[in-house]
């Protein structure tokens, strides 16, 4: 009889042979694998992408900067009435633009990277504030401004907090100029009358000195001062470009109370700060963020203009003292050839601030 033998089981397999296992078995690691691969790739792609895009946008940014507009600014140009007619402005669309970009607290001039309330947002509804009443319009948009005001006002009376050039004389000012036009503002007399006596004692300590510095700085904070000031003198500090101090609000302020055909193209656009400056900025993030070697030819441009416009001795990059320095530390910093001399106006102005 022949003899059967009993079939393995599929599990068993001889001594020192391994089992094979199926390859149906080996198939999901293999999709898997290629799966994360082809995974990997596709984010890497994209993240390419991604940079190669952002660099397009900060190429574009260096090439043509975008200026964000001021509220500031906007408020005081926006009152230049029309010439020959006191009772239309001579640029509606900036009061346009004052009644559309209110903040939703009633405030203007908020930056959009930092929402806390500082001395420059007071100044900015302020002045909004005060432009809307000038032109009769946006009477809720006045409201909310002046709810604004009256809730923060402990601010503007607070010496600890950083204040811009000139604020105990400008916001005083301003504030003297609402109360005339009969705006209420909901704040203790005492709290007014003490920021007025707060801008009556600055203005007797300017009035001892009478160097051309301090002329300047008085003509700078024209928003303030109003009929105090000599106009025929405030023009003086006019520069090639029509403008006072290439600063749109001090020159819609003398453009207000005296015409001038130069101020006025000056704000036909307005645009500060200078497309130069707004330039030199970025150059200075981008060095500062160490990813300028992405962008060695926009840069390069940017300080070959601006090393050609110093040997010039350009009004625009000169008597800017911000833009002044900016551009003297980057030449400097990327090997061009500028002096030091050329800062000499920035010392003999330094009693501009003092």
């Amino acid at each position: 009889m022949p003899r059967v033998t009993a079939a393995a089981p599929a599990s068993y397999s001889p001594r020192g042979v391994m089992p094979l296992r199926s390859s149906r078995a080996s198939r999901p690691c293999a999709t898997r694998a290629y799966a994360d691969k082809r995974l990997v790739a596709e984010n890497t792609r994209v993240q390419n992408v991604q940079k190669m895009e952002l660099e397009t946008r900060i190429r574009n940014q260096l090439l043509r900067p975008e200026l964000p507009p001021s509220s500031y600014d906007t408020a005081w140009v926006s009152m230049v009435p029309l010439r020959g007619s006191h009772q239309s402005p001579c640029f509606p669309q900036c009061v346009e633009w004052i009644l559309q970009n209110q903040q939703d607290d009633g405030s203007w001039g908020v930056n959009p990277f930092d929402s806390s309330v500082n001395k420059d947002v007071l100044l900015s509804t302020l002045a909004c504030v005060l432009a809307l009443k000038r032109w009769n319009v946006g009477r809720e948009n006045i409201w909310r401004g002046l709810h604004f005001i009256g809730k923060n006002f402990s601010i503007a009376m607070d010496e600890q907090n950083t204040a811009p050039i000139s604020f105990n004389i400008t916001f005083a000012g301003m504030l003297s100029l609402a109360i005339d036009m009969g705006l209420e503002f909901p704040i203790r007399q005492t709290d007014v009358h003490r920021t007025l006596h707060t801008r009556e004692m600055e203005l007797k300590r300017q009035a001892v000195h009478g160097s051309y510095g301090r002329k300047a700085y008085m003509a700078y904070i024209a928003e303030g001062l109003g009929n105090m000031l000599n106009w025929y003198e405030v023009m003086k500090f006019q520069r090639k470009n029509g403008s006072l101090f290439s600063c749109p609000s001090t020159t819609a302020v003398a453009l207000i109370h005296k015409y001038n055909d130069q101020a006025h193209q000056y704000l036909v656009p307005a645009v500060y700060p200078s497309k130069l400056h707004c330039q030199l900025l970025m150059v200075d993030a981008l060095e500062k963020m160490g990813i300028s070697q992405h962008f060695v030819n926009e840069i390069k441009n940017i300080l070959d203009t601006a090393c050609s416009r110093w040997l010039q001795k350009d009004e625009e990059i000169m008597m800017d003292i911000a833009t002044c320095a900016m551009a003297f530390r980057l030449l400097r910093m990327n090997c061009y050839d500028v002096s030091s001399d050329e800062l000499c106006h920035v010392a003999e102005a330094s009693t501009f601030c003092d």
